[in-house]
């Protein structure tokens, strides 16, 4: 039988072997270039910042502008975290419309 999606289902770039999964997340061009010199969240980053994080680089680039949009989004990075990380990002997350 044909399979159907899940309900609710993730497509997303996941590493079996590392656990990982690939998101992407926009920032300005300073907190962007420290990023990738430390290849690590550096300052002027801060872990505090209200952000979203998608797992497609197409969504990404088009809820960002294509990084024309805002300068606060005008570098997408790749990031692969843990499957461990991500599954506690999205108990903490928050729908469209929650309290």
């Amino acid at each position: 039988p044909e399979r159907r999606p899940a309900e609710r289902e993730i497509r997303a770039v996941f590493d079996h072997e590392a656990k990982t999964i690939r998101v992407y997340q926009a920032y300005n061009v300073k907190i962007a270039e420290a990023v990738l010199k430390a290849q690590k969240f550096v300052k002027p980053w801060k872990p505090g910042r209200t952000t979203w994080i998608k797992p497609s680089f197409v969504w990404m680039g088009y809820r960002s502008g294509w990084s024309f949009k805002d300068a606060n989004q005008a570098r997408v990075l790749a990031i692969d975290m843990s499957l461990e990380g991500f599954e506690w990002v999205l108990s903490q997350a928050k729908g469209k419309g929650s309290d």
